[in-house]
């Protein structure tokens, strides 16, 4: 897209070239807005270059902040421990975990993240307008917008996080053996103790050991029924406590890692119902194993981006990584009316101002949704554009004071077209790691936005100013709306209903800029014929110094503009 926008800029430079007569202009227009409508048959190109970049977001309801607090970008993915909260389908496998324990305050974890993000966009709008009257003028901006997510993903940073590992059980032959000896030996001696007692329940002389047995049938039956459920739940082919296909060690893509306390536990269970086998069975026990095969090793960054690529996982999403983009941004089209001006359409008068002068105009867009929207499988990433119809009205006020001392008044209101778009369903703003069948079509209204801009202005001499520069922007809440049954055949634990509605949190943003800039212009000297071409440079530096919402980024923006003029057709 860059070599199609280089040739219109280049073309727009050559129009000015050659048809460049006074512009009727004033000397000095100065960094930001104003309402300055260009005179008949003048034609201004605008282009510059604005980067910004962030690292830091004004919070809502995060816990241990106040609101309002400056916090990392990446806050929401930076957790101390990532379980069934982030991961409802991992509730199976923890209750499962919790019976052959038998420690029911037992909670899995994969162990702790920490994510730093550091978000740049460079905009690059081109803008073309030209006075159609003495009052009207319309333009069009086009901008080609690269946005770059820098991140930094680690887990397990102790190297102690988590409880809970890959199950090697599921590609790991030695581990496949141990699991499958372990159920075969369990089902071996429950299988023998049970035809015993039979045998000596129908001839209780039938063994000499069968007084003993039958004085402890009890605890026998107990021990049988026991041991079944625990080599089910542990590592069964079927009926065990985590799904109807198997045990924890044979279906789970998750189970204890080696050495921790839950392993500990159900290795532990193993030898006290090896040892009770042996009181029943003596040395005719065939119960050898230790336990069930654990993970060996937690989680590493690399295990981290295969659960969250993995479909098998659930989630179906991109990896958290560095992620660039570079498109069209959403277009706007629109026109500027002069409704009074002391000037009177003077050139002479903007030239050269004196005394006090005032000046309005009202304008408005429509915005055409050209930009990207963030992708709904990337949970970093960030759009070229909102992607939703608009409109947007204005209103410019300049007030002058003599020849050194302007300031402009700026409002704007932009109300945006409700649309659909692709969305993951999250039910708290903090909850990222959305599963893919939270994936689902929303209706969406984003929230109108109000804006308030001044900037005073000083004009030093005939070919410099200085600025300052001021920004309030309110954005009210979006609305999103849709509601969607998941069978638990998807989701993997339960049958849920998710509301889109969720998403409307922590979307309305407060913001105030300050910044400040320079300005160079040769209108002056090209009206008095002295240059060839009239042209204006600004350079503008501001950022964000106050903010509220939740999801309001600190902005730090620095922007370069050129303005060339021409006439292409009246009078001077």
């Amino acid at each position: 897209m860059r070599r199609p926008l280089v040739s219109v800029s280049t073309v727009a430079l050559a129009i000015i070239a050659i048809f460049a007569n006074p512009a009727g202009a004033q000397r000095v227009l100065g960094v930001g807005d104003d309402a300055l409508v260009l005179p008949r048959g003048v034609f201004r190109f605008r282009t510059l270059g604005q980067w910004t970049w962030f690292n830091e977001r004004y919070g809502k309801d995060t816990p241990g902040r106040p609101d309002g607090a400056l916090e990392p970008l990446g806050i929401d993915f930076t957790l101390d421990t990532i379980g069934v909260r982030q991961f409802p389908n991992l509730a199976p496998l923890q209750a499962g975990i919790q019976q052959l324990t038998g420690n029911p305050t037992w909670y899995a974890s994969l162990g702790n993240t920490v994510v730093n993000l550091r978000d740049h966009v460079a905009a690059f709008p081109f803008v073309f307008e030209a006075g159609l009257s003495k009052r009207f003028s319309v333009g069009i901006q086009i901008p080609y917008v690269h946005t770059q997510t820098s991140a930094f993903f680690n887990v397990n940073t102790a190297g102690t996080n988590g409880n809970l590992g890959f199950n090697p059980g599921l590609a790991v032959a030695v581990a496949t053996t141990q699991n499958t000896t372990m159920y075969t030996q369990f089902v071996t001696a429950s299988n023998q103790l049970e035809a015993s007692l039979a045998a000596c329940q129908a001839n209780p002389g039938a063994s000499p050991s069968c007084p003993a047995l039958l004085q402890n049938q009890a605890s026998a039956q107990s021990l049988i029924a026991n041991s079944r459920a625990f080599a089910g739940g542990a590592v069964g082919p079927v009926g065990g406590p985590y799904n109807a296909r198997g045990g924890v060690y044979i279906t789970s893509p998750f189970v204890p890692i080696v050495g921790t306390d839950a392993q500990l536990s159900i290795e532990a269970r193993v030898a006290a119902f090896k040892a009770l086998y042996s009181q029943f069975l003596g040395a005719g026990n065939p119960i050898t194993t230790n336990g069930p095969f654990a993970s060996q090793a937690r989680l590493s960054v690399r295990d981290a981006q295969t659960i969250l690529t993995d479909p098998n996982f659930g989630i179906q999403a991109d990896p958290l990584q560095s992620v660039s983009r570079s498109h069209v941004g959403d277009i706007d089209v629109g026109g500027k009316f002069s409704v009074f001006d002391t000037f009177g359409g003077s050139t002479e008068a903007r030239m050269s101002p004196k005394g006090l002068n005032f000046r309005a105009a009202v304008g408005g867009i429509f915005r055409i949704p050209s930009g990207q929207i963030e992708s709904p499988d990337n949970f970093i990433d960030i759009g070229t554009g909102r992607g939703a119809k608009a409109v947007e009205g204005r209103v410019f006020s300049d007030l002058l004071i003599g020849s050194h001392f302007w300031e402009s008044f700026i409002v704007r209101f932009n109300k945006p077209f409700s649309d659909t778009q692709t969305m993951r369903i999250l039910d708290k703003p903090n909850e990222e790691l959305a599963p893919y069948y939270r994936r689902q079509s929303v209706s969406r209204q984003l929230g109108s936005a109000f804006e308030f801009e001044t900037a005073p202005r000083i004009v030093v001499n005939d070919f410099l100013a200085v600025s300052a520069w001021y920004m309030y922007r309110h954005k009210q809440q979006d609305h999103y709306s849709g509601t969607f049954t998941i069978p638990a055949a998807t989701t993997g634990f339960a049958d849920i209903t998710i509301d889109a509605s969720t998403l409307d949190l922590e979307t309305e943003q407060t913001e105030h800029r300050f910044g400040g800039g320079i300005s160079f212009s040769n209108l002056y000297s090209f009206d008095q014929g002295k240059a060839r071409v009239p042209f204006e440079v600004t350079y503008l530096h501001w950022q964000t110094m106050n903010g509220s919402g939740g999801n309001q980024p600190k902005f730090f923006t620095d922007q370069i503009q050129l303005r060339l003029y021409a006439r292409i057709f009246g009078g001077k």
